[in-house]
């Protein structure tokens, strides 16, 4: 059953080669699960790992330059301890860091 649904979506990215409107195309299989997402025709658009698409990530507002001045004001009264625990939560959570 596994093998009939990779050649489905080896078929799949085949016709999809041929059509000139997909500009890309990413299949996944979880534990037998193929999920085919990309940009093109009737295909839905992949998500990131916080299950975001592109062009949701793209209406996040960026920065003014108020606003970093003022992140930079807070990052440089931080002690070196601070610091690297700042560093460390941007690192692990660079989504729920960015968003605030």
């Amino acid at each position: 059953m596994r093998l009939f649904i990779l050649l489905a979506a080896t078929i799949m990215l085949s016709a999809c080669a041929g059509n000139s409107e997909v500009e890309g195309v990413r299949v996944t299989d979880d534990d037998g699960i193929i999920n085919v997402c990309g940009e093109g025709d009737d295909l839905p658009e992949c998500r990131d790992y916080n299950g975001e698409t592109y062009s949701e990530e793209l209406k996040y507002k960026t920065p003014t330059d108020k606003q970093m001045e003022q992140e930079a004001a807070k990052v440089r009264e931080e002690s070196p301890e601070e610091l690297e625990k700042t560093i460390t939560e941007m690192e692990d959570n660079p989504g729920e860091y960015w968003t605030r």
